[in-house]
């Protein structure tokens, strides 16, 4: 059962970075240039939900987001994420753990300024 209370909580962290469910529930990512892998999670809690936040390079190629294969990431359609391309920009992107393995990414919301 869910009862940890998290109240806005955020970790900084890169992608490469273990995301830890267990004490955080926000996420901020600052993506490296090219491409980014998130690995599987192994802390998530069934019914948490959540955002992560990810920051484009302040400079040089844009960040991408792969969720690897046979990932615990389930997105809209199988389709992944697409993330903005410019410099610095901010996207969210929020997330709900359906069961334990299977962590529902919601329809990034772009380019925040």
């Amino acid at each position: 059962a869910y009862s940890t209370p998290f109240s806005g909580t955020f970790a900084s962290l890169s992608p490469a970075g273990t995301f830890n469910f267990k004490t955080h529930q926000n996420f901020i990512v600052t993506l490296a240039s090219g491409a980014n892998t998130f690995a599987n999670p192994t802390t998530e809690t069934l019914g948490q939900s959540g955002i992560f936040v990810f920051i484009q390079p302040s400079s040089g190629s844009a960040g991408t987001l792969a969720l690897g294969n046979a990932t615990d990431y389930e997105t809209v359609g199988g389709g992944g994420i697409t993330l903005s391309t410019t410099n610095s920009a901010y996207d969210v992107v929020p997330y709900f753990v359906k069961a334990s393995g299977s962590v529902l990414l919601g329809s990034p919301q772009l380019a925040f300024a």
